[in-house]
Formats: C-alpha cells, sequence, structure tokens
C-alpha cells in the first residue's frame, strides 16, 4: 500500500475517533471487521500518533484558527490537520510540503469550497511557526 493511501486510511479513522471514544486496537479492529479500509504499519502509526498526541497536536492547531475553537471546525477537517501535524511534528522521514500537500488532497476528497485554501492555510502558517 501506498503511503497516500496509508494516510488516507488513517484520516479515516481519525475522523471516526473524533465520534467513538475508542482505542487504537479496537479502531483498527472494527476496520478490519468492515473490510473496507485495509491498514498497514504506515496508518496504524498515525492513528497511534494522532490519538496519543491528540491534546498536544489541538493546542498546536488552535492558536491558528482565529478567533475559532477547535470544536467549532468541521471534524473532517480537525481530523485532516491532526494527520497532518503529528506527521509534521513526530514522523521524520515525511518532509512537511508533502505532508501539507496531501492533506490538502484529502480536503479536496472529502470536503468541498473551502476546506483546501483552509488547510493549507492552517498548515502553512503552522510549518511557518515551528521553523
Amino acid at each position: 500500500m501506498k503511503r497516500h493511501k496509508a494516510r488516507e486510511n488513517a484520516f479515516l479513522l481519525v475522523f471516526e475517533s473524533l465520534f467513538l471514544n475508542l482505542e487504537v486496537d479496537e479502531l483498527i479492529n472494527i476496520a478490519n471487521e468492515v473490510g473496507e479500509i485495509s491498514m498497514n504499519g504506515y496508518s496504524k502509526k498515525i492513528i497511534a500518533g494522532v490519538l496519543q498526541n491528540r491534546d498536544e497536536i489541538d493546542k498546536k492547531i488552535e492558536p491558528l484558527l482565529k478567533k475559532w475553537d477547535i470544536n467549532r471546525i468541521s471534524n473532517v477537517l480537525r481530523a485532516i490537520l491532526e494527520v497532518s501535524v503529528y506527521e509534521i511534528l513526530y514522523v521524520d522521514d515525511v518532509d512537511p510540503p508533502v505532508s501539507i500537500n496531501e492533506a490538502v488532497e484529502l480536503a479536496k476528497k472529502y470536503f468541498s469550497d473551502d476546506g483546501p485554501a483552509f488547510v493549507n492555510g492552517i498548515l502553512g502558517n503552522f510549518v511557518r511557526s515551528i521553523k
């Protein structure tokens, strides 16, 4: 499985985790039972990493939202941002521009209108803030 698909599958479970208060293994087991989302090591790493570090990740995102609380943005966009911020902070072999591009592509596929521009702006500001 290519990283693009692994990232997308991880995003789907990170999104699902915003609705279900389940542990990583439970989310992965449900995905395996349903059979529509396949997991590989990279997908599992992202899901586990986001869930273990969600509070810290969200604290990095929230100041960039300009007068918005993270709980007020779409869960689709939140999950996309969480996956990308996790990759930028914790995955050494993913360059930030690659993660941002992948996040924008997810926003194009799973959101509409201004979602891709919103994701690009937030993540661009995030990368500039950590340099």
